[in-house]
């Protein structure tokens, strides 16, 4: 006698797809859930909802803070980029970020600019999880948060295509420069500091900038041992780019009222 067709359903094997991820932002959904923006370097930038996330029995609430590196468990689905948390370990906790306020506010800079980039950007995955995983490494170490993301920044533009000239007059390309302008984008001769209406610089000034964008975040002792940075370094490289990116950060706003204090 013939078999019987088969109409049992398929077993449905469940995927376990593992990914080490920077948590870029945690943000809160519903009643108890949360939302994390996570860089990774398999996937690029994902969205997890983490259910319970905010209940006392939440197993998963103490590996998602924002500002580290966690191993996440979750089924993976190609063209999607939001996904349901199964399960979460910390793999690097940077514990002076969530223990010192301008650690954690500069944090909130570098990991809104890296999601602000990453989104748009695929290409600079890689480039962008380096960078922001050696920034967050550096402000655990208790490094200058200015000098950081200083360094931070200089980086992400130099990659992104908009770096700050440093070389030459960013208008005619003369060797002999003497002012800075975030609005021109770089290093200004007299004459075209004077037509663009830019005061002039001291040179000191100059050579200090000029050291912060060419070394990156790997030398940051070395720009350290040079003098470090001013605050005035900072605001030059915030404005170049904002107006050069056409990106706007609220995390800038938060940091600069703090450093007032």
């Amino acid at each position: 006698m013939p078999g019987l067709p088969n109409t049992a359903m398929p077993v449905q094997t469940e995927m376990n797809d593992h990914t080490a991820g920077l948590i870029l932002k945690q943000t809160d959904y519903k009643d108890y859930d949360v939302l994390l923006s996570v860089l990774t370097k398999e996937y690029g930038l994902l969205s997890f909802r983490a259910a319970g996330a905010r209940k006392m029995t939440s197993k998963n609430a103490g590996s998602i803070f924002p500002y580290t590196i966690a191993d996440l468990s979750f089924d993976y689905k190609p063209g999607r980029t939001m996904f349901r948390l199964k399960s979460a370990r910390t793999i690097s906790l940077y514990r002076h970020l969530h223990e010192d306020l301008s650690a954690s506010s500069a944090a909130a800079v570098i990991g809104e600019v890296t999601e602000s980039f990453a989104s748009f950007d695929a290409s600079s995955v890689s480039l962008l999880y380096a960078e922001t995983e050696k920034a967050f490494a550096w402000l655990d170490q208790g490094k200058n948060t200015n000098l950081v993301l200083c360094l931070f920044l200089s980086d992400v533009m130099k990659f992104s295509g908009f770096a700050p000239e440093v070389d030459q007059c960013v208008v005619c390309g003369s060797s002999k420069v003497h002012a800075l302008s975030a609005k021109e984008g770089g290093f200004l001769c007299t004459e075209h500091a004077l037509e663009c209406k830019v005061p002039l610089s001291e040179a000191v000034d100059l050579r200090r900038f000029r050291l912060i964008v060419k070394a990156g975040i790997d030398r940051l002792e070395i720009v350290e041992k040079a003098g470090g940075c001013q605050e005035k370094d900072l605001e030059v490289l915030e404005n170049i780019l904002l107006l050069h990116s056409g990106l706007r950060f609220k995390s800038f706003s938060l940091y600069n009222r703090l450093a007032l204090y």
